[in-house]
């Protein structure tokens, strides 16, 4: 337990540190004694701002973690305010409570109305604000502070077994510009026959214990669309009868309050028509069985996404078609950051049709976001890719700007794997550290892949290797099984030796 401690406050001290950064950063300007922050108070005794649940926002930070931001209304005629925050819940460490907290941030002066901290996903915290006296106005500090608890988590409605997804989410759901959930019931089996369309809501869909998940069986017409931020997390979907062209499709009929020229990104410069979303999109720790056809779908309308995420998931695919798992092909737009990360792709057949990722043109930042905005950054990292696809490139119609794109994509396993230069274009900027690759039905991997091009550091792009998966792994996903029943752990000496890989098949 000591020894837990320790790291739970060194890690602490890492977050007040970021936290420091930031919050100077955000306050330009703090507090003074001439007229502008007195508002003419003196000889007063102060009171503490108070603070609700309206006080907190989420931000997303480049890297694709998020932070929290409190805001509080001034108190005029104050010395600044004095800040503790703990963290007193987190479901990824059960040792984390009241009693046993991680300190955020002790006794912190604060000089301005925010602050901004790293957020633990689904956590709660203690806050703790006080406003300090100012001696040369003669006032005094708060006798109180004000104490809130913090939840981080959603509020979700419960979805009741038996109901259908699609019909329940589309009677229930009311327009808001506040996030909502949507929540199943843990270990229980669901069914999802229709489109869930969530329009312009920005919503979290994820099981009510992320370590029992729920299942849902797709039918035929089944899937989710949206035009806004979403979250789908701890969730196994059975997809053996969907024939939809997107697991979750963008919306056809997009609204032009996203719109580039609503946004204002045409007077900095944006030059094409089309629709953002700006908020995350996330498909975080699910299993998904027997996809035909494209994770996400662009509906062949010219959507571009700010922030899109794959973490943690095992993606199985039978998919002998043309369209690929990210699929905006059909019109222009672009996904502007793309991360990718511990997570297994598979397909069961061999595909000469279609590309991991493709655009259609024109898919450079600059021409969505304006000239200001102009960067794109893409990690695919520590994945393991089996047959997506076998005989067609990795990605096409990438950006191939140094000025603009950056892709990290590192100690990955590639096999039967066709063609990863055309995604790692010329231009851009580029680490491919720790990559293996391996050909079966696609033969021998482009000499591109494996030294004819490198990275920015003089890497290869991949290392030709055979895994040499433990196995069983070219099956079906047993959704009631621990990892769906296969087993990629890699027994190649290079892949071994990285780590690479979806960190998964190492335990």
């Amino acid at each position: 337990m000591k020894s837990k401690m320790k790291i739970k406050m060194k890690i602490a001290g890492k977050l007040w540190g970021l936290s420091a950064i930031l919050l100077f950063v955000s306050c330009a300007k703090g507090f003074d004694d001439n007229e502008t922050f007195s508002g003419g108070v003196t000889n007063a005794q102060l009171e503490s701002p108070v603070i609700d649940d309206n006080s907190f926002s989420t931000l997303t930070n480049s890297d694709g973690t998020e932070s929290v931001k409190i805001t509080w209304p001034v108190v005029m005629g104050a010395g600044g305010y004095l800040l503790n925050v703990d963290l007193i819940e987190d479901p990824a460490d059960p040792t984390v409570t009241t009693e046993n907290p991680v300190v955020v941030m002790q006794d912190s002066v604060v000089d301005g109305s925010s602050v901004v901290f790293t957020k633990t996903e689904d956590a709660t915290y203690k806050i703790k604000i006080k406003t300090l006296g100012n001696e040369k106005l003669n006032n005094k500090e708060a006798q109180e502070s004000t104490d809130f608890k913090y939840v981080a988590l959603v509020p979700a409605t419960t979805i009741p077994v038996g109901e259908d997804i699609a019909e329940y989410i589309n009677n229930q759901l009311k327009d808001s510009d506040k996030e909502q959930a949507f929540a199943l019931e843990a270990g229980k089996s669901y069914v999802l026959n229709g489109i869930v369309d969530f329009r312009l809501n920005v919503i979290t869909l994820r099981s009510t214990d992320k370590d029992n998940r729920p299942t849902v069986k797709v039918g035929a017409s089944g899937g989710f669309m949206t035009q806004a931020g979403l979250k789908i997390k701890f969730i196994n979907f059975d997809c053996s009868e969907m024939t939809g062209a997107g697991f979750l499709t963008l919306s056809g009929e997009p609204s032009e309050t996203i719109s580039i020229k609503s946004l204002g990104y045409d007077k900095d410069e944006a030059n094409q028509d089309g629709y953002i979303i700006n908020k995350p999109v996330i498909i975080q720790e699910c299993n998904i069985k027997n996809l035909q056809n494209s994770l996400l779908y662009g509906n062949k309308k010219p959507w571009t996404l700010r922030d899109f995420r794959i973490t943690d998931c095992i993606v199985q695919m039978n998919n002998a078609g043309s369209n690929g798992v990210i699929n905006l092909y059909g019109a222009t737009g672009t996904i502007k950051d793309m991360t990718i990360k511990n997570s297994t792709f598979y397909n069961l057949v061999k595909n000469s049709s279609a590309y991991f990722i493709r655009y259609q043109n024109n898919s450079q930042p600059w021409k969505y976001f304006g000239k200001s905005d102009n960067t794109s950054t893409h990690i695919i990292s520590n994945n393991t890719f089996c047959k997506t696809f076998s005989n067609k490139d990795f990605g096409n119609n990438i950006p191939n700007d140094k000025t603009s794109m950056t892709q990290k994509v590192e100690y990955n396993i590639f096999y039967d794997v066709y063609r990863l230069y055309q995604y790692l274009q010329s231009n851009n900027k580029k680490s491919t550290v720790g990559n293996t690759i391996w050909g079966v039905d696609g033969g021998t991997p482009n000499g591109n892949d494996t030294g004819g091009r490198k990275d920015d550091n003089g890497n290869p792009f991949a290392t030709l290797e055979d895994p040499a998966f433990v196995g069983p792994f070219l099956q079906e996903l047993d959704l009631l099984k621990t990892n769906g029943g296969v087993d990629f752990e890699p027994k190649g000496a290079e892949a071994v030796k990285n780590k690479g890989g979806d960190p998964r098949w190492y335990k």
